[in-house]
């Protein structure tokens, strides 16, 4: 039997086939996990969360949030008295949704708060710090590597 063109593009296709047919196999069994599970009314709230960032800014800058033998230390802008402050911190893990995290946060009369993060997986976590302060609410986003 003779090779030919046909041969050829027959034997193309067909690996291009199965290709695809293993693509979608593999598409089906990893798993989804979505950021937030009420991911639409987070959308439609994210105005306010534009204007919580900018009070953030106007205040004198967003809160510092540093980890260091287990512990998050969360220091709040010199301009907000510390004693109204109440708010809560979220740790999202983006490689596990398991691991998230939200822990409250209530500073002591010098603006600090200190979080015990030891038991969590090490890794790295996006944080978002929610904070009112006399009714006005406040927000500082970034991201954090435990050790």
């Amino acid at each position: 039997m003779r090779f030919t063109w046909g041969h050829a593009i027959f034997l193309v296709m067909t690996a291009f086939v199965l290709l695809m047919g293993w693509f979608m196999v593999r598409a089906m069994h990893n798993p989804e996990e979505l950021v937030a599970e009420n991911y639409y009314q987070k959308e439609l709230r994210y105005q306010q969360d534009i204007d919580a960032m900018a009070r953030t800014r106007e205040v004198g800058g967003d809160a510092r949030i540093m980890e260091g033998n287990g512990v998050l230390t969360i220091t709040f802008p010199a301009s907000v008295r510390a004693s109204d402050v109440a708010g809560r911190l979220q740790l999202l893990r983006p490689s596990d949704a398991r691991a998230d995290t939200v822990f409250q946060v209530l500073p002591d009369t010098a603006g600090i708060c200190r979080v015990d993060v030891s038991r969590l997986m090490k890794g790295a976590y996006r944080t978002s710090l929610d904070w009112t302060v006399d009714g006005r609410t406040y927000l500082t986003r970034g991201s954090i590597y435990l050790r």
